[in-house]
């Protein structure tokens, strides 16, 4: 009997350690296919801490801090890993004691990430901060106008208030600035355009510069818009060519311009005079390109438009050409003319182009106020254009014969 129940208690004690065997067999299984071990890949932000260190040193990162990235591949169980993200593991770089010009490589530190879990690969141990010294610089603001008025007006001159703004950031973005300016749309306006508008910093390209700050960022523009008229040049020479040199023409391009003022600016004024270009002893021919002298309350519409003072300057020569033909005046009533004669000779100075013409430019005339029927010998005077001199006419006087009419 008691090797019976010594019997059936042996049997008691396998099933239950059996029982045990299986129930730990049971968990296992559980936790490892409901629950695997799995990898995965996340990618997070890395933030730098201790930036005001850099600004102790006066330094500044080149790049954009938000451009820091890490990516880590980590294996742990299926429900442990599917909690970590970017906002549960974090990953930073200290930049205490890293200010060196240039390339700094700064060590990862990682929180967040659970003992039972492994980390398997890392993207990058460190991150490469770049560092310059961070410059500042006071630059005027222009403003760019963009469109036209309305017909018939113009803008005047914009003024910018405050005219200057203080620019701070990495030496090599400061160095790369080209322009500073405010964009004014004064498309149809017909008065004064007023704007608070934000500061644009362009470098060579005409592309924004990144990541620096400016001072202050808004700035005040008024354009203001009036009338125009359009006015004659006026040339200002002086002096005279040197001897034996004259000038022979002059001219001015454009012949007009365009003016900007208010309608009292612009009543009385119908003219504009260049700056005064000095000619004394030039023997050659100037193109010289000359300012204005503009009234007070008035602009140029087109202030970038050139005038160019055009003055030819020539050698003066002398020549001789023979009298063909005669003008005559004053015929007494009862007469008309037989016959002129003369050979006459008339010795010419002028400059070479004007002399080229001058047989058909000059008149020479003979006055018969006093003339009577048959020979009489008359005074030869004459008519010359500018710029020609009768240095001598020889013989002085011409034979004119006079009968009476119908004879």
């Amino acid at each position: 009997m008691q090797k019976m129940i010594d019997k059936l208690s042996s049997k008691d004690i396998t099933i239950r350690v059996l029982s045990v065997m299986l129930a730990l067999l049971l968990w296992f299984y559980v936790i490892t296919e409901q629950n695997p071990d799995i990898t995965k890949d996340i990618t997070i932000p890395v933030r730098l801490i201790n930036t005001v260190f850099l600004e102790k040193n006066n330094m500044v990162l080149v790049s954009d801090p938000a451009s820091y990235k890490l990516t880590l591949r980590l294996k742990g169980k299926n429900n442990v890993l599917d909690k970590l993200n970017e906002t549960t593991v974090d990953a930073f770089a200290d930049l205490e004691g890293h200010s060196m010009k240039g390339d700094n490589y700064i060590k990862i530190n990682i929180n967040g990430v659970p003992e039972n879990v492994n980390i398997l690969q890392k993207s990058s141990e460190s991150v490469k901060v770049v560092l310059e010294p961070k410059v500042n610089t006071q630059k005027s603001v222009k403003a760019n106008l963009v469109g036209e008025p309305v017909k018939g007006m113009a803008s005047m001159s914009p003024v910018v208030a405050p005219e200057a703004v203080v620019i701070n950031g990495a030496e090599s973005q400061i160095n790369k600035i080209k322009d500073v300016r405010i964009d004014v749309d004064i498309t149809g306006a017909d008065s004064e355009v007023k704007r608070i508008l934000p500061v644009r910093v362009l470098d060579e390209a005409g592309k924004d510069i990144q990541n620096i700050t400016i001072e202050p960022g808004n700035v005040e523009v008024r354009v203001p818009i009036e009338n125009t008229k359009r006015v004659s040049l006026e040339m200002d020479i002086s002096g005279q060519p040197a001897a034996e040199h004259v000038v022979s023409s002059t001219s001015v391009q454009p012949e007009e311009i365009l003016i900007v003022g208010s309608q009292q600016a612009l009543a009385g004024i119908n003219s504009i005079k260049t700056e005064k270009i000095d000619i004394t002893d030039v023997t050659s021919d100037i193109s010289h390109e000359v300012g204005l002298i503009i009234p007070d309350g008035v602009q140029l519409v087109n202030a970038r438009e050139k005038v160019t003072i055009y003055v030819n300057i020539e050698k003066i020569v002398t020549n001789q050409i023979s009298i063909g033909s005669f003008e005559y005046e004053n015929l007494p009533e009862g007469l008309e003319l037989d016959s002129i004669q003369g050979n006459l000779i008339a010795v010419i100075r002028g400059a070479e182009s004007v002399l080229r013409n001058a047989p058909s430019t000059i008149d020479f005339i003979i006055d018969l106020k006093n003339a009577s029927e048959g020979s009489n010998v008359v005074n030869v005077t004459w008519k010359v254009p500018q710029g020609i001199e009768i240095l001598e006419v020889s013989p002085a006087q011409a034979v004119v014969v006079l009968k009476k009419t119908g004879e």
